[in-house]
């Protein structure tokens, strides 16, 4: 999957539409440090005003669409290089914190919103507590973000106890102590 070509498409169009929006997933992982992350789609958290143009958009851009909901949108290209893109949208409280609180950083050549290491463990402990076998991939992307500098593991733990994981979150503190 060419990812810099999605994240610019995707990227410049919201710029453009003036879309409140952070990358999310994988990717965004990758981009706080963890280079050895594989990933096989772009996810984004978008404004949910900005669903229907957005999905108008993906699907103008070869991208078929496989769920929509109010909460996220699936799209797949038949051009493998284009791949699948994960679309969550966010409203109120939640999307002011994560798009007000989003670092640009860099994709390569690309400047984009990222959403912060807090946020991005706060939706792996959410995807872990709804789909348990992603503890497998998930806790080794919270491991990371533990250990980006200056993040605020505290506020981590206290998402994964609203969950009802904490005992989850400390035995994955635990092991990233140690290493």
């Amino acid at each position: 999957m060419r990812f810099d070509v999605v994240l610019k498409t995707f990227a410049d169009f919201f710029e453009r539409e003036e879309i409140r929006y952070a990358l999310v997933g994988g990717l965004a992982v990758y981009v706080w440090g963890m280079h050895s992350r594989s990933t096989h789609d772009v996810d984004f958290a978008l404004d949910l005003s900005s669903r229907e143009r957005v999905i108008e958009f993906t699907e103008r851009s070869g991208y078929e669409t496989l769920y929509v909901s109010d909460g996220f949108s699936n799209h797949l290209n038949a051009d493998s290089q284009l791949g699948r893109v994960d679309l969550m949208y966010l409203k109120g409280k939640t999307a002011d914190v994560v798009f007000a609180t989003a670092e640009r950083r860099n994709f390569g050549e690309i400047d984009l919103p990222v959403a912060r290491p807090e946020l991005l463990a706060a939706m792996k402990a959410t995807s872990m507590k709804n789909r348990p076998a992603r503890v497998l991939i998930d806790a080794a992307d919270v491991q990371h973000l533990l250990s980006v500098p200056g993040v605020d593991r505290e506020q981590i733990r206290n998402y994964f106890a609203e969950q009802g994981l904490l005992e989850l979150f400390d035995a994955i503190e635990r092991d990233t102590r140690r290493r």
